[in-house]
């Protein structure tokens, strides 16, 4: 995560992502992620700040964390969704600087998409390693939803065949389950995930 990521697409690439604007603008948007995370003229601190307003113009945490909930974010109350969505926020944002922060100085290539619906757009992408060629690549996949005034916004990441806002769902689901439905609980164990997961993400 220490050196600057260069990104070379080459030009059959460039040419079918802006064939495609769900396919460009997950190519363009991780493209500039691994730039910030990347960056080593600023300090940990201002490369994670940086990083966040970046997820926080990617994504929409309330939408995302509303899914993750499922069932237990029907009759909550207002104060505890609250508190959940700025708990989930930094949680999600430090899950995310993790897990891509696990690919670096490997390539992220768009290959192409699913149109779900008119709103709804899967791009698959594979992770390459230009370092070992042989390497067989890392299957990956952005989920592209539009939000109600048609900006293009990511709702779910897969990598290896797991999706993460899945993946949260069922964790946090079992988790509630266990502990009575206290949203509560649920944003104290996410605090402390997050905890755990910064110094990962700042080495």
């Amino acid at each position: 995560m220490l050196a600057i990521a260069l990104w070379v697409l080459n030009p059959c690439l460039s040419l079918a992502a802006a064939a495609n604007p769900a396919e460009a603008f997950v190519q363009q948007n991780v493209d500039r992620g691994y730039a910030i995370l990347n960056d080593t003229s600023v300090s940990d601190e201002q490369r994670r700040s940086r990083f966040r307003d970046f997820m926080l113009s990617l994504t929409d945490p309330r939408r995302i964390g509303n899914f993750t909930l499922g069932q237990y974010a029907n009759g909550a109350s207002q104060a505890d969704l609250d508190v959940f969505e700025s708990a989930f926020t930094d949680y999600v944002v430090a899950v995310y600087e993790s897990r891509l922060g696990k690919y670096k100085g490997q390539t992220i290539r768009v290959t192409g998409s699913i149109q779900r619906a008119a709103d709804d757009v899967v791009v698959n992408a594979v992770v390459v390693n230009p370092n070992n060629p042989s390497a067989p690549p890392i299957k990956a996949a952005f989920r592209v939803r539009k939000t109600g005034d048609g900006r293009s916004i990511v709702t779910d990441i897969q990598v290896e065949g797991i999706w993460l806002a899945l993946s949260e769902r069922s964790d946090f689901t079992a988790f509630l389950q266990q502990h009575s439905g206290r949203i509560s609980d649920l944003v104290a164990d996410m605090r402390q995930r997050t905890q755990m997961l910064l110094p990962t993400a700042s080495k």
